[in-house]
């Protein structure tokens, strides 16, 4: 009979404390969700062998390849992008300064054109405008800003056969944010993975393009998107970003993250 009761008891416990579980999950705040997401941990530093693989509106398709290199320094981040194919785009450099939100200043991007042998800095109010032609904006690939936007919590859905958090987001006048120019978003987060499975993108109330995770591998223990679409709706295409090698602190070193780098190239 004792051991009915605690059985029982058990039981009762375990039930009466799932809603619980259950309300906690569902009640946290979006914009901590999007903080954990921002800082999530994957490594010191990363190299990654990538391509761009742009689909225009007509069929017609171009590929570009590149080596990425991004570094940790403290509560600030460090990348550089150099394209090493085709010839017509060998060369060509991105170097990105992710500064420690809470400063308040905006992060620095960096563009090199081997035509013109020198780098010029990306404005703030220019980062709306597309990566070197591509659906991708300069502001498409900075790190996530959480304060760009006001947030509301809108539950979970399925997608995929994972349970994502759907977060709805807007500037606070209304008005397109002056460094991404989008004035919404509809952000699907994995709160398992800290990862942003699925972003649409708004303009005065227009769906302009969808972000989409389709490839993710765990490597050397870090979630890894090895594949995401953008599609523009607005001109048609697509843009695909496929990683084909990844490896995690390796030791990268400091000096490779400047403009000489752009330069000069990565060995």
């Amino acid at each position: 009979m004792k051991l009915l009761l605690k059985s029982a008891a058990l039981t009762l416990l375990s039930l009466t404390m799932l809603p619980a579980f259950a309300v906690s999950e569902k009640s946290i705040k979006p914009e901590v969700l999007l903080e954990q997401v921002r800082d999530r941990d994957d490594g010191d530093d990363r190299r990654s062998r990538m391509i761009l693989e742009q689909t225009m509106s007509d069929g017609f398709v171009r590929e570009r390849e590149l080596l990425m290199l991004e570094k940790k320094f403290g509560a600030e981040r460090k990348a550089v992008l150099y394209f090493t194919a085709p010839a017509d785009t060998a060369g060509t450099g991105i170097l990105m300064f992710s500064y420690e939100e809470a400063s308040g200043k905006d992060d620095d991007q960096w563009l090199y054109l081997p035509a013109l042998r020198q780098s010029r800095r990306i404005a703030t109010n220019s980062k709306e405008g597309p990566f070197l032609g591509t659906d991708f904006s300069f502001a498409d690939i900075e790190r996530l800003r959480v304060d760009d936007y006001l947030y509301e919590d809108q539950g979970t859905v399925e997608i995929n056969g994972r349970t994502l958090h759907k977060i709805a987001a807007h500037t606070a006048n209304g008005l397109e944010n002056p460094r991404t120019g989008y004035s919404q978003r509809e952000i699907f987060v994995d709160a398992e993975r800290q990862l942003i499975m699925r972003d649409e993108f708004y303009r005065e109330g227009r769906h302009i393009k969808t972000f989409e995770v389709t490839g993710l591998k765990e490597i050397e223990g870090y979630w890894t998107v090895t594949e995401a679409v953008m599609t523009n709706h607005v001109e048609g295409g697509f843009t695909r970003l496929l990683r084909k090698e990844t490896t995690y602190n390796v030791g990268i070193a400091e000096r490779l993250f400047n403009e000489r780098t752009l330069r000069s190239g990565i060995q």
